[in-house]
């Protein structure tokens, strides 16, 4: 039976095991970046060209939603009204980036045959980069579907995750082909609402917008069902 004197130890303990896991997802998503790099810095170095130069910034914006999710994860387990607030914060930000994540699987359009490099070499080095970008973007959308369940509940929290799936599509089409950016919401956000407007006030002419984004919703939302389903596997396991 728990007593008062004992519930702080517990929630310290919690809190630890907490944070050594969070270490531990850290440490792979570092080592996942790393690799990524390592194999363009070969490329570099190899071929004396910066082509693909442009895959490490792309990394660097899918890294932005994972910080703001570390955050927004921690800072709302705190209980306090401040924690709620940054947590509030951060949840905005990490929507606005979040579609840089996944973003870099379509980086894979510039991907062709060069003399420079074999061929496989640069095959193996967008799919790192866009599994990479993947692996970040699915850390992210746990840690936040997480926070979500603790305050509103599990139904309310799978009904976020798949809103937040349907509109990383919708962003990553405005990024890939009318090249706005995630800052571009902040910063200059009348041209952007325009054509947002424009695709639903006239959704025959721009349904390609529709298609593409529904399409990649489902590709991404199908890789994060099995990425929960392996971690509830591991979770029931755990409990016998």
């Amino acid at each position: 039976m728990q007593t008062e004197n004992t519930q702080p130890v517990i929630k310290a303990i919690v809190g630890r095991f907490a944070l050594r896991h969070q270490a531990l997802l850290v440490f792979t998503m570092i080592v996942c970046s790393s690799m990524s790099i390592l194999l363009w810095i070969i490329r570099f170095l190899k071929s004396d060209s910066t082509v693909y130069a442009s895959l490490n910034f792309n990394l660097f914006l899918a890294w932005i939603p994972a910080v703001f999710a570390l955050i927004a994860y921690n800072a709302y387990r705190k209980g306090s009204c401040l924690g709620a607030v940054i947590a509030l914060v951060c949840a905005v930000v990490w929507l606005l980036f979040f579609p840089n994540a996944p973003y870099l699987i379509t980086d894979l359009v510039h991907l062709r045959p060069r003399e420079d490099m074999p061929y496989w070499f640069d095959q193996i080095l967008y799919m790192a980069f866009a599994f990479t970008g993947c692996y970040l973007g699915m850390v992210s959308l746990i840690l936040m579907q997480s926070l979500v369940r603790r305050s509103l509940g599990a139904i309310i929290s799978w009904l976020f995750a798949l809103g937040s799936l349907v509109a990383g599509g919708f962003g990553i089409y405005i990024g890939r082909f009318l090249r706005f950016n995630s800052w571009d919401a902040l910063l200059n956000p009348k041209p952007l609402v325009k054509e947002i407007f424009d695709w639903f006030r006239h959704p025959r002419s721009n349904s390609e917008a529709f298609i593409f984004a529904l399409t990649f919703s489902l590709f991404f939302a199908a890789i994060y069902f099995v990425v929960v389903a392996i971690l509830n596997l591991r979770r029931a396991e755990s409990k016998e």
